[in-house]
């Protein structure tokens, strides 16, 4: 029991944490506790008080310790209180609490025998002091009151087959529901590790929004989705929250992930195994691997292809059921056949490898086809290094010896640097050499070539560009053995975007042959890239049958659903991130493919990307587009220029009749360049030491290429 002989000594009275010490009883003496609970920002209190001592208590009442604490009391006073009685259950109360509580009350009272003031302090009977003793009437322990907000939410996850093939895979989709309801009121805000939010502020505290996660190779693997997603608040006692699932799967959480989605309770299945070509006839016992080979398969309604790699090794994802029929001559010419010509698989279970699917092409004949194709791998910007590729393969059945030569503009471009290096090189010319260019067999140079400066070079300039594969007599497919095409200057670029070479406008002939598309990216985020991921909706006037990958700057698998849905992915990339190493950044993948045969005047053939870096939203490319024009390159170029004399001695000049810049190519007739400049209008070109015989002139433009044929005296 604690006596004051005075009110002052009284108020003089502090409270504190450390080490309560418990009150003696004695005669007279008197004991409270103060319990408590919240409901927003209001305490409701319940007061029990009692005679701890051996003598009856008058004139008992509350008093708040600190008067500025505003507990409101329902009753303050009570007339006596006899030795061991208690008074239960008084009710008091407190509003507009900031987040914390920390309160006590006293009680006093008068002992008869002595006319003195007798109080205790009032402890919380729900704490423990130390020593694991329970709060009582001999504690003088606070009671304390949290009114930290807890916000809690839902998260609902939905697989979605976003291309509609029937398969889990790359390209799909989980589509996330939240909802959230903080008490506060406040702002609140969501973060999802694993998913894109397409809002994620709430002003006043509740609401719903949606999210999306695109799948990887990785989820596709594991069959789930994780996501570890919070609810952070902002209002002055919100301390935040997690979302649970309504409807949680019992699924593996190895990482103890808030959220789990299963995609689906089947893996796909998959046919896989191996193209080889029958170069020493023995069934491909000793075959060489096929690289690059289209491999399709279909059930009738829906067809799914892809392309082996370099050892000539391909997989397919097919759905959980159907009969599939599998082949791998599709685009190649009457003269190959394949054993088996196709092979029946009927799909059940989960996660089976039909494996062992194996192919061997072989040539009926010797056959000869080279081909040839070139594509820029950066812009070119004056003043900078413009890369290129340089890609070749031998399309036949024969093994090749023979050259590939390159002519360009000389006076606007300076040579930098090639992989490997050329054997030979002249004004505006380079030549590499190559043998033993087996069957199916594919090979690049890498070239770098300096951009001069203005006014030697200017944006929107034109660069033009000739490659040529020798041997071309005896090809069977000689258009496929030269290319020539322009490439604009320009001032700046995008680092993700997209490039169709062969330009803009091409005329009917022209629209029988292969467009060349080009697409291009960058890691310019803050850490590196695991999984990039291209997709793209074929534009439905080009050819899905003539779908040809050319290369790509990274290992990548290729797959195409449902005829025109193509995804290129480069798993486990590690893309640096532009900061750390801006070379490493980049990245790209080109492939060619044919319009439809029945394309007309007017039809134009689009074409963008959609690029994927890890879990982020897509990076849309611009939309390149190439129109069949009534007026095709060859008739442009003939209504608009003219070359004369011809037959010709000395000099001929080239006449043009529009401003646009383009250049001429003088090459005899084995696709040697021999003079090329910029065309001037009537100005001579000198042609005195070119011995007598056929030339061809190539005049080419921004629309394209025409070829005259030219006669030396």
């Amino acid at each position: 029991m604690k006596q004051k002989l005075l009110l002052l000594t009284l108020l003089s009275f502090t409270i504190g944490f450390a080490s309560p010490k418990a009150k003696a009883t004695a005669n007279p003496a008197i004991g409270i506790t103060l319990t408590a609970y919240n409901v927003g920002n209001a305490i409701f209190y319940t007061i029990n008080i009692k005679n701890t001592g051996e003598e009856t208590l008058f004139n008992v009442y509350l008093t708040d310790v600190d008067p500025s604490n505003a507990i409101i009391f329902n009753v303050t006073s009570f007339p006596a209180l006899a030795p061991g009685d208690e008074i239960l259950n008084i009710q008091a109360s407190k509003f507009g609490v900031f987040c914390f509580d920390q309160s006590q009350v006293m009680v006093h009272a008068t002992a008869l025998s002595t006319s003195l003031e007798i109080t205790d302090v009032s402890s919380d009977p729900l704490l423990t002091d130390g020593n694991g003793l329970p709060g009582n009437y001999y504690n003088d322990f606070p009671t304390i009151t949290n009114y930290y907000n807890f916000i809690t939410g839902q998260q609902e996850g939905t697989y979605l087959d976003a291309n509609n093939n029937s398969i889990v895979d790359v390209g799909d989709v989980v589509n996330y529901t939240y909802s959230v309801n903080s008490n506060s009121g406040m702002p609140v805000e969501i973060f999802d590790n694993n998913a894109i939010l397409a809002e994620s502020y709430f002003s006043n505290g509740y609401g719903t929004t949606v999210g999306i996660h695109y799948l990887t190779p990785a989820d596709v693997a594991l069959g789930y989705v994780y996501n570890s997603s919070n609810i952070i608040g902002y209002g002055p006692c919100d301390v935040g929250g997690y979302f649970y699932d309504p409807t949680p799967c019992s699924c593996p959480n190895p990482n103890s992930a808030t959220i789990v989605t299963a995609l689906t309770t089947d893996l796909p299945n998959q046919i896989s195994g191996k193209v080889n070509f029958n170069s020493a006839n023995d069934n491909c016992t000793t075959g060489l691997n096929f690289p690059f080979r289209r491999v399709n398969t279909t059930d009738g309604t829906y067809n799914y292809s892809t392309y082996t790699d370099n050892t000539g090794d391909y997989h397919i994802l097919i759905p959980n059921t159907g009969t599939y029929s599998t082949a791998a001559l599709t685009n190649l010419n009457a003269n190959f056949t394949s054993n088996p010509a196709a092979v029946a698989v009927t799909s059940s279970g989960t996660g089976v490898d039909y494996n062992n699917t194996n192919f061997c092409i072989s040539s009926a004949t010797n056959y000869t086809d080279l081909y040839v194709n070139m594509f820029n791998v950066n812009q070119a910007i004056p003043g900078n290094v413009a890369t290129y590729r340089i890609y070749y393969k031998n399309n036949g059945s024969t093994n090749l010896n023979g050259s590939i030569q390159l002519t360009y503009n000389n006076a606007k471009l300076t040579f930098a640097s090639a992989t490997p290096s050329q054997n030979s090189s002249s004004a505006g010319t380079l030549t590499w050499n190559y043998t033993n260019l087996l069957p199916f067999e594919e090979r690049y140079i890498d070239l770098s070539l300096n951009v001069l400066i203005p006014p030697t070079v200017n944006v929107n300039d034109l660069l033009a560009f000739t490659v040529v594969a020798n041997p071309t007599a005896g090809d069977n497919v000689p258009l496929n053995n030269t290319m020539s095409w322009n490439q604009t200057v320009r001032s700046s670029f995008d680092p993700n975007d997209k490039t169709v070479i062969e330009g803009s406008t091409i005329s009917t002939t022209q629209a029988t042959n292969y467009l060349t598309y080009v697409t291009r990216f960058q890691n310019t985020g803050t850490a590196n890239a695991t999984t990039v991921v291209i997709k793209e909706t074929l534009d439905p006037k080009l050819d899905w049958n003539t779908f040809e990958p050319i290369a790509s700057s990274h290992t990548s698998n290729i797959q195409i659903k449902n005829g025109n849905q193509v995804t290129y992915t480069f798993s486990n990339i590690d893309l640096p991130y532009e900061t750390a190493n801006e070379a490493g950044s980049h990245g790209w993948m080109t492939y060619r493919i044919k319009p439809k045969s029945n394309v007309v005047i007017g039809d134009i053939m689009s074409s963008k990307s959609d690029i994927y870096f890890d879990y982020n939203a897509p990076i849309i490319t611009n939309t390149v587009a190439t129109q069949v024009t009534a007026l095709g390159t060859t008739d442009f170029i003939k209504n608009n220029f003219k070359v004369y004399p011809n037959p010709a001695a000395n000099y001929v000049v080239i006449e043009t009749s529009i401003s646009e810049e383009a250049h001429y190519q003088i090459m005899d007739v084995n696709g040697k360049l021999l003079l090329s400049d910029t065309i001037e209008s009537l100005k001579p070109i000198d042609i005195s030491t070119l011995q007598g015989g056929f030339y061809l002139v190539n005049i080419l433009t921004n629309q394209g290429k025409a070829t005259y044929k030219l006669i030396k005296n």
